[in-house]
């Protein structure tokens, strides 16, 4: 499945807080999905959840909101290593 657009929204730090910011579509104004995944990111920041469950990076801000991997690299390495301790057991 394709990322969202990656121009759309955008994380920023500003005076020791995190703020989401997002852009509404061009031609309709239409900012309905946009603003959801901005509030789920930003719930997810306040959480401390916005970081890559295997090497510990922050995750892009032109990811899913529901995310938990970098890139696909790492997503493989963690689809690895839990097939290998399946293998033990």
């Amino acid at each position: 499945m394709p990322c969202p657009d990656p121009h759309a929204l955008w994380i920023e730090k500003r005076d020791g807080r995190t703020v989401v910011s997002f852009q509404s579509y061009f031609w309709t104004g239409n900012e309905g999905n946009r603003k959801a995944r901005a509030v789920a990111i930003l719930k997810r920041l306040a959480q401390g959840k916005w970081f890559c469950r295997w090497c510990g990076d922050d995750l892009p801000d032109h990811l899913r909101a529901d995310a938990i991997y970098c890139r696909e690299s790492c997503r493989k390495r963690a689809a690895r290593s839990r097939r290998k301790d399946a293998l033990r057991r």
